[in-house]
Formats: structure tokens, sequence, C-alpha cells
């Protein structure tokens, strides 16, 4: 499956995206307004936004959200989970690469689980022209410690057995976004750190998780059968009747401030 069309294809499961994806620590946005000065109450625009969960995590420190999401499905669990616990989030239904936002409107622009899925230059010059000069973006992921346990070195080789190991990816700095920040001319050197984060889950949790992973939906039905069944057994040999496992993550995020646009003026428009 081509990536845009994998990209879309998450709108088909919104809710058990929603439902089984790991959320996002305070120590993460912590630091991220802490490296990047935004202050207590930035302006923020939160592309590829998904159903919310870290747009609404900032939204609960007291952020000004902006929720950007080309997914409709995604977009409107975004706006009933942001009504239900009363937070003012203004969405917006468009691209990362074509937000329709005012330029320079925002302290800090980000990307959560989301700038892999982005046409890299295009979304990058996007995230520039809409946040301020002296703001900031933050582009971050939650990667499995897939040497964590026992159970999960199990779970990551059996992706690795229906040829999608592009799960088992480790945590750690990307010269390639790192690179293309810098390419763009419109940012400061970028800054890369790391916070932990946790997912606990039982397990229909545990398989509903692996359910949203986009290259096993793509396997071909015979194939994503016999992938379940072979999850349920490594699960049997894992994990005691009723029990859960705990999934530690690396949360990898990249910062990069906005130049001053006296000194950048290719991203105006």
């Amino acid at each position: 499956m081509m990536s845009a069309e994998r990209a879309r294809s998450f709108d088909a499961w919104a809710a058990e995206y929603d439902r089984y994806r790991p959320g996002y620590p305070t120590e993460l946005f912590d630091e991220i307004a802490r490296r990047l000065g935004i202050g207590d109450r930035p302006r923020v625009a939160d592309l590829g936004a998904g159903t919310g969960l870290a747009t609404l995590a900032m939204a609960g420190r007291g952020w000004s959200m902006t929720a950007v999401e080309p997914g409709a499905p995604m977009l409107e669990i975004l706006r009933e989970r942001a009504a239900a616990s009363n937070h003012d989030i203004a969405t917006v239904e468009a691209s990362a690469e074509d937000t329709g936002l005012p330029t320079g409107a925002f302290d800090l622009a980000t990307a959560a689980q989301a700038f892999h899925w982005f046409d890299h230059p295009v979304a990058l010059r996007e995230m520039a022209r809409v946040v301020r000069p002296g703001g900031g973006i933050a582009l971050f992921w939650n990667v499995r410690d897939a040497a964590a346990s026992p159970l999960l070195a199990d779970y990551n080789a059996l992706f690795d057995a229906y040829g999608i190991g592009v799960d088992s990816r480790l945590p750690g700095r990307s010269a390639g976004t790192a690179r293309r920040i810098a390419e763009t001319g419109a940012f400061e050197p970028s800054e890369f750190f790391q916070v932990p984060n946790r997912q606990v889950l039982d397990r229909a949790g545990f398989i509903g998780l692996a359910f949203t992973k986009s290259y096993v939906r793509a396997l071909e039905p015979e194939m994503r059968a016999r992938f379940r069944d072979d999850l349920e057994a490594l699960i049997d040999r894992h994990l005691p009747a009723g029990g859960s496992v705990e999934i530690p993550y690396i949360i990898d995020c990249e910062i990069a401030r906005r130049n001053d646009r006296r000194n950048d003026r290719r991203n105006d428009r």
C-alpha cells in the first residue's frame, strides 16, 4: 500500500486508533515549552492531529489549540472528546501541507506520530509559514522499546516474520528529520531529546493495538487472520489469564525555533 493511502487508511478504524494508541506524558510538553520558551499559554497548531491524543493533552495544559486533520472520521472523534472534556479546540479539516491557517498566527506547530506521513519539505514550509518568528516546531513519536521484555521481543519477531519489520524501528534521532528541517532555511539548528512513556494493556487491548498498525491492516485477509492467530498464541505463551502487559516507549522529539523573518523571506506567501 502506498504511503499516502496508508496514511488515510486510519479513517476506517478511527475509533480503534483512539482507544488503543498510547498518549503522551506531561513531561514531553514541559520539555517542549521549556526548550522553546513559548510561554504558559501558547497558540498551537497540531498538524495531522488524528483523534486528538496529543491535541487534548496540550489543551489540558491551557494551551490554545487548533487541530488540523485531513480525515473527517478522525476529526469527528477529536471534536467529541473535546466537547466531553470541555476543551475549546478549533478544528480544521485540511492537510499538513496546506492548512489554510493564517500566517504567523501560532507560537508552536506540532506533529504527533504524524510527520512521517507528510510531504516533508512542503509541510515544513507550511509550519514555518504559520509559526511566528521566534516560535517553534515539535515533531514527536512514541517508539516502542522492543527489547524491554521477552513478550515484546517475540512481538517484534512476529512482525518481522510477516515482512512488516518497520514496526521494530529503534528509538533514536533521525538524521533525515534534522536534515529536512535544516534544508528549509526557516529554522535555527534543531534539537533532539527523549522522554519515557508507558502503556498498560490487557489481552484485548494488546491485540487491538496491533490492529491499529496500517501495515497489519494492509495484509491480505487470509494473512491477516493468520497474523491474529499467531499473535494470540504469542500472548498465550507470555501473558497469564487475566494479566496485563506494560509496554515501555521512548518518545523521540525533534524541535526547532523559527528564524527571524527578516533573515528568511522564502517562506512568506
